[in-house]
């Protein structure tokens, strides 16, 4: 551990953090979606605060040395939050217009997931530096492109429903790619054996997808919708 500050070292680490936000930013906008519009704005609260939570406890943890308990802590928090975004995600596509119920499931999961994530950044970011100050800036970056990414999804997604339900697909492929390489992490540690995960491109690529083709896929739907609706309409006038 040291205080040191090497620019190569900020640099590296620096693109790391945004290569890790992306991809935890779909489930996160699912969850904030799933709400009721009302209630976006509290879910983004609460998001933000337990982003910053997560990343004074995980540089904590690192500078105590609790490492045995913070990976448990951070990876089962972690995946309890995935999963609940996964229901955020379903909820999206057949729950339009949000509920009280949706608005739990949702803002849990922002809330589980910004508490998690802060570890598992740092540990990946320990990969790259030993130094308090560069890990330290870097799990602060990753928590700033995750607001800004999810509050640009969610502005998105409020003007097109179409989109929303490409977040939801994404954030769905995304919770698994993540849960998958926080399973195999922890696998990994229990058999004393190194864990591979999906490359952060490959996971871009599979996320970027779900969202083009759920995207496409709403837009469809709720043209069908429409038309169908006209159809009806004009028939009952008749």
């Amino acid at each position: 551990m040291s205080f040191a500050l090497e620019p190569l070292e900020l640099l590296a680490v620096a693109l790391t953090a945004v290569l890790l936000a992306l991809p935890i930013a779909f489930p996160l906008a699912a969850g904030v979606i799933a709400a009721p519009r009302r209630a976006w704005s509290g879910a983004g609260l609460a998001l933000g605060l337990a982003l910053l939570l997560g990343v004074l406890a995980a540089i904590a943890e690192y500078v105590l040395h609790l490492h045995d308990a913070a990976v448990l802590a951070s990876s089962a928090g972690l995946l309890l939050g995935l999963a609940l975004a996964n229901a955020a995600s379903v909820f999206i596509v057949v729950r339009s217009d949000g509920s009280r119920v949706t608005a739990v499931v949702g803002i849990l999961a922002c809330v589980l997931i910004g508490l998690g994530e802060a570890g598992q950044t740092l540990r990946a970011l320990l990969g790259l530096s030993q130094s308090v100050l560069v890990v330290g800036a870097g799990a602060v970056m990753e928590a700033v492109v995750v607001v800004v990414v999810v509050g640009a999804l969610v502005a998105a997604g409020g003007r097109v429903r179409a989109l929303q339900i490409g977040v939801a697909a994404a954030g769905v492929v995304a919770a698994l790619v993540i849960g998958y390489a926080v399973i195999g992490d922890l696998l990994g540690r229990a058999g004393g054996t190194g864990a591979s995960g999906i490359p952060s491109t490959a996971q871009l690529i599979a996320i970027v997808a779900a969202l083009l083709v759920g995207t496409v896929v709403g837009a469809l739907v709720e043209r069908f919708s429409g038309q169908r609706g006209d159809i009806e309409a004009g028939g009952s006038q008749a």
